[in-house]
């Protein structure tokens, strides 16, 4: 697998979620949990996550997917993503993710979409600091 078809997921396009049933559903090769170097924050009104850059670990899983490509484009979509776009909410880039193979941890390269909007936290995008990391065990204790 290259790069390009490897991304690492935290919100609604993990396995089980609506986002990945619409999106995903057919395509993923390989799933693996790992994690990302971050800060998770779930966003209260828009009922999603955002991950922005911080030193907890956050974590997700990385998917191998049967030509990302083909969907990428339809994934940068709905993350609100659109390149050298002036108002994203979310910047896809390639990125360090921690995976556990054999008992040690491996370093990878996958995409993963950061959160680039400033207004978390504020009164229009209220937040809730996830410090655990794992958006999928917040929505399933909720």
């Amino acid at each position: 697998m290259t790069e390009c078809d490897r991304i690492w997921v935290y919100g609604s396009l993990l396995c089980g979620f609506f986002n990945h049933q619409k999106v995903l559903q057919g395509r993923v090769l390989r799933v693996r949990r790992a994690r990302v170097k971050g800060k998770l924050f779930h966003q209260i009104q828009k009922g999603y996550p955002a991950l922005v850059e911080g030193e907890q670990w956050v974590y997700g899983e990385l998917l191998e997917v049967d030509n990302l490509s083909s969907i990428i484009g339809y994934m940068d979509e709905l993350e609100g993503f659109i390149e050298g776009g002036v108002d994203n909410e979310y910047q896809r880039r390639l990125s360090t993710i921690y995976l556990l193979d054999g008992g040690a941890w491996q370093e990878v390269q996958a995409y993963v979409y950061w959160y680039v909007r400033g207004d978390l936290g504020s009164p229009a995008n209220p937040v809730l600091p996830l410090d655990n990391g794992d958006w999928k065990r917040y929505m399933e204790a909720t």
